[in-house]
């Protein structure tokens, strides 16, 4: 019944996601320790970040186009992101997942049901499991009751989830099947997070994908494509096989967008102005690319 009044009360769905994820913790802070920066500038170089989609989106409709603009942040280190993103209407997901676990560990400890009474419904619930169904019994076990546990918790807060499933060490010929045979073993456990953020798929896996969730949980609110740090055209071109997909909304892409203006900034090569200026010109191309892809549909 409380699964039924979500999903019959929310109708928030949206279409034409475009995300910077910028929620890394472990990956800026190597950053930092590579340029030889102090840790505790990495705060003001998210809210820089912010400020980049905030000009994007404002040159967009400048140019007569609104689009859906978001940003995944963490608290650890984006706390002042997020509260300058929290209220401007942009799809915001923060992370609960202790970086670089397997078994999936959650930052705030075991539960983090005492952590979102504090968070605005607004935000989002992500949490990234390194999750391959052929994983020893024990550790699949271990990440699954996680998982159905974290499920539980936004039941009870009200908050969206959503679930990066990113099999581990899987070459580009399995990924297909493993992400979709993970994604059906959680519905198959009763997970059924609003949101899934996976790799990008061929024509036939996005069918197979969509086929999936037609049966197990219609009222999916999509699925969002993560970037994993490949090269921008390498990104743009796996948005050609979006169009075999009726789930896929947008994308959630981080360090393809910030790595190398980051790395400048934190080194004091580039002022605020010149990186605010690069990652726009990154965050644009991708969503220029996605967009494009659209129209050929």
């Amino acid at each position: 019944m409380q699964r039924l009044h979500r999903v019959t009360t929310d109708r928030s769905h949206r279409r034409d996601l475009h995300v910077f994820a910028f929620d890394h913790r472990s990956q800026i802070l190597e950053l930092a320790r590579q340029a030889g920066a102090d840790p505790e500038r990495i705060p003001a170089l998210k809210a820089l970040f912010v400020r980049a989609v905030r000009e994007t989106q404002q040159k967009k409709a400048d140019e007569g186009r609104q689009i859906n603009v978001g940003i995944l942040a963490d608290q650890r280190f984006g706390q002042d992101a997020l509260n300058a993103a929290t209220g401007r209407g942009w799809w915001i997901g923060r992370p609960v997942e202790l970086p670089g676990s397997l078994p999936v560990r959650f930052e705030y400890g075991a539960s983090v049901a005492a952590q979102l009474h504090t968070w605005p419904l607004e935000h989002i619930v992500k949490c990234l499991v390194q999750y391959d169904v052929d994983h020893p019994e024990h550790i699949r076990a271990d990440q699954e009751e996680r998982m159905a546990g974290l499920y539980e918790s936004v039941q009870v807060s009200g908050h969206d989830l959503l679930l990066e499933i990113i099999p581990p060490g899987v070459s580009a010929a399995e990924h297909d099947d493993k992400v979709i045979r993970g994604i059906e073993r959680l519905y198959k456990l009763g997970v059924m997070p609003e949101w899934w953020k996976i790799g990008a798929l061929s024509p036939d896996g996005w069918r197979r994908l969509d086929a999936l969730i037609d049966e197990y949980d219609p009222h999916c609110k999509g699925v969002v494509l993560l970037g994993l740090g490949a090269p921008l055209p390498e990104l743009v071109q796996g948005f050609e096989h979006v169009p075999a997909s009726r789930y896929c909304r947008g994308f959630t892409v981080g360090r393809s967008i910030f790595n190398e203006p980051a790395l400048d900034w934190l080194a004091g090569r580039i002022d605020d102005g010149e990186l605010v200026s690069r990652i726009r010109n990154n965050f644009e191309y991708l969503i220029d690319g996605w967009q494009a892809m659209r129209r050929r549909k």
